[in-house]
């Protein structure tokens, strides 16, 4: 069969429902087991799952065979977060001191019920404060970037002091440059009692990602704003392996996506390139996400909603089989 034709068996074989869709699956959860050593993602399955879907901290679903109606695979979902911290300000040892002056002095000319005599030592305090800063700096480009950093930072502090001046929010809040809204890909994980009825040429896990979950995704994305999907991928590798250009990144112990055959378990899994290679998960770089306790050894995968269709298009190109014409 050809990989359109698997494509399409699987199309018309799997079926996606929600975990608390029916009573059934309560019963029927607990004959899943995952598909390799370790049962962590399956204990969670069939102990929590239920209780954590009825009570909005999750959305678990069941991938099904429509005609067996086994359980092939499941996948968890919740809304997440990312976000970018409010950028320091690089200063020289010359900076510091006057640009921290100059803020304290911005925030002075701009309180409320001063006397006049009060408004003027202010306003001279500020116009000092500006002139140290300025020549700290060095030259006007420099002076005027430090200038906005300090007005916006100003700004921030005041801002922050009138609203927690009678409120606990303080201790609750955290203060950010930026959020961009996101989904966090609880679990993924097959079915090691599942078998399709043919060989694949892929691995299942990468047809129910690309072909059942992310369009899932796309539609949630239709309907709220969401700019990433991420994981942490449970890699158990030891993390002072030398390094080759980038980390080598084992997991000898967990691969929801292994194969069957013994020749595949035996050999050095990895996870994490897994998730890079076939599901275009990058790390993450560029912004910060929260990171539960207990996901704490994993390492952090995201990639933009935008590039879904790109990427799950690309993929299964690399599945195609080389064309012999346009080898030389």
């Amino acid at each position: 069969m050809t990989i359109e034709e698997q494509k399409k068996y699987l199309f018309e074989r799997l079926e996606l429902e929600s975990l608390c869709f029916s009573e059934q699956n309560r019963v029927d959860i607990e004959q899943f087991e995952q598909a390799t050593s370790g049962n962590k993602i399956a204990e969670y399955l069939i102990n929590e799952a239920w209780e954590d879907d009825k009570d909005r901290n999750t959305k678990v679903y069941l991938v099904r065979d429509k005609n067996t109606r086994e359980i092939a695979y499941y996948f968890a979902i919740n809304c997440g977060i990312l976000y970018s911290e409010i950028e320091e300000i690089q200063l020289t040892e010359a900076e510091k001191e006057p640009f921290e002056r100059y803020i304290k002095a911005l925030q002075l000319t701009k309180r409320k019920n001063l006397t006049s005599s009060q408004q003027d030592e202010a306003n001279n305090k500020y116009a000092e404060a500006m002139n140290d800063l300025y020549v700290a700096a060095g030259d006007p480009d420099r002076a005027s970037y430090l200038f906005s950093r300090a007005d916006d930072k100003a700004l921030i502090k005041e801002e922050e002091r009138e609203l927690f001046s009678d409120t606990e929010e303080k201790e609750h809040t955290m203060n950010v440059q930026d959020t961009f809204p996101a989904i966090d890909i609880k679990f993924l994980c097959r079915n090691k009692k599942y078998n399709p009825g043919i060989k694949l040429d892929f691995k299942i896990g990468v047809y129910v990602f690309w072909e059942i979950i992310v369009p899932h995704l796309l539609k949630v994305a239709g309907m709220v704003g969401c700019k990433y999907i991420y994981l942490f991928a449970a890699d158990n590798s030891d993390r002072n392996t030398s390094k080759i250009q980038e980390p080598i990144m084992y997991t000898p112990d967990y691969d929801p996506y292994a194969d069957d055959e013994e020749e595949e378990r035996e050999e050095v899994l990895r996870l994490v390139d897994y998730y890079q290679r076939e599901l275009k998960f990058e790390f993450v770089t560029k912004y910060k996400i929260l990171k539960p306790h207990f996901e704490r050894t994993c390492f952090t995968l995201v990639q933009e909603v935008e590039g879904l269709q790109e990427n799950r298009e690309s993929v299964w190109l690399t599945h195609l089989p080389v064309d012999d014409s346009t080898e030389g």
